[in-house]
């Protein structure tokens, strides 16, 4: 397995940490205790806003995290690439080229629309699901 330098949360793993998974909040720790902000999408912030109740948990996740902000550009880039990864999935779109960029693994639930667009970046992706 390729080694990675970072951490990438998909709207899954917002989810499971709002819901209280223990697993999720270890990794969470894990991470923090090593020195390695987790990225977050905006797309996915979005979304997982959209789906749960447990605000108070999420924010507290999200309090330890980057979250970035889509843009013009990344935009325009998760657009080409779902396009070319033939998805409407954008959140997981979204998720792969952040994963890329920052040589991250990522913690999400979308595994073929990740799957898919992060072979066509070329990245290898090292996905823990959730």
């Amino acid at each position: 397995m390729s080694s990675r330098d970072g951490l990438v949360y998909g709207a899954a793993a917002l989810r499971a940490a709002a819901r209280g998974d223990r697993i999720v909040w270890a990794m969470h720790r894990a991470a923090l205790a090593n020195g390695i902000v987790p990225v977050v999408p905006a797309s996915a912030v979005a979304d997982a806003f959209r789906t749960e109740a447990r605000v108070d948990r999420l924010e507290g996740l999200l309090a330890g995290s980057q979250v970035e902000v889509l843009g013009d550009e990344g935009a325009r880039r998760a657009g080409e690439l779902a396009a070319r990864a033939d998805t409407s999935d954008l959140v997981a779109v979204a998720v792969a080229e952040a994963a890329a960029r920052h040589n991250a693994a990522v913690v999400a639930a979308r595994q073929n629309a990740l799957r898919s667009a992060a072979g066509l970046l070329g990245h290898e992706l090292v996905l823990y699901a959730v």
